[in-house]
Parts: structure tokens; C-alpha cells; sequence
């Protein structure tokens, strides 16, 4: 089970969705660099699943929602669940309004 697991729908076209997805990714590592150390998209582009020393995460985008799955590394990012929360969802919150 996930230690941060969130879904918010959506409705825009899945090509906008994935656009925005990419976006967000593209915003996090631009923010934290040493935090984020790979993003690997899958074919489709519908899912990426992203990694650093302290997490390991998958973002994904259907046609109605754009959710993410985390898993944090360590008890110093088990002691940030909050706030790297609170980053996830206002994040989340800009590039999918609703």
C-alpha cells in the first residue's frame, strides 16, 4: 500500500490530461532536482513512474482522473508525509483544476 495515494478526476481530452501530467512531472523535478532522479514514461505516455533516494512513485492519466501512488524511502521521508502531501495536491490541484 501506498503511503500517499491520490486520485482527482478530470475532464479534459486524455491527450490534454497527458500533457498536463508530463507538465507536472516537468515542475517537480525542475523543483527538486536531487530529489527526482528519473521519470520513465511508459509507451503510452498514460503513466510515468518516477524515483529518487527517497521515493518511488507512479503518476498515471485516464480519461476521467490523473492519480498518484507513492512510496517514500526513510524515516526522514516518512516524517515529510505531510507536506510532500500538501506539495502533491496543490500541485495536482494547478495543473488539473476543477
Amino acid at each position: 500500500m501506498a503511503d500517499i495515494a491520490l486520485t482527482r478526476s478530470h475532464a479534459y481530452p486524455v491527450e490534454d490530461a497527458r500533457a498536463r501530467l508530463e507538465r507536472l512531472l516537468v515542475r517537480f523535478q525542475a523543483a527538486k532536482p536531487d530529489l527526482i532522479e528519473r521519470i520513465d514514461w511508459a509507451a503510452d505516455r498514460n503513466s510515468a513512474q518516477a524515483g529518487g533516494r527517497y521515493f518511488k512513485g507512479q503518476f498515471r492519466v485516464t480519461e476521467t482522473a490523473v492519480s498518484v501512488e507513492l512510496d517514500l524511502i526513510g524515516f526522514a521521508a516518512k516524517m515529510a508525509k505531510g507536506m510532500v502531501r500538501a506539495r502533491l495536491e496543490k500541485t495536482i490541484s494547478e495543473e488539473f483544476p476543477g
